[in-house]
């Protein structure tokens, strides 16, 4: 159960911090990060921290979890 904003801050992501600690990146527009999870309607898509450096970074699942768990 990683939290998303500190790695993504990590990778130089702004965000913008919405209501009820919810924040969306700005490159990635209408998708909603709180805690480990996401989820972007628009697009059908949603998961935890894993899946996000996965589907929506496009890293292998063995590239992000060597980025997860080096912080």
């Amino acid at each position: 159960m990683a939290p998303l904003v500190p790695l993504l801050r990590k990778r130089n992501l702004q965000l913008v911090e919405l209501a009820a600690d919810n924040f969306e990146p700005t490159t990635y527009k209408g998708l909603l990060i709180k805690d480990s999870y996401w989820r972007w309607p628009q697009r059908e898509l949603a998961g935890n921290t894993i899946d996000f450096f996965v589907q929506v970074l496009g890293l292998s699942f063995h590239q992000a979890m060597r980025e997860i768990t080096a912080s």
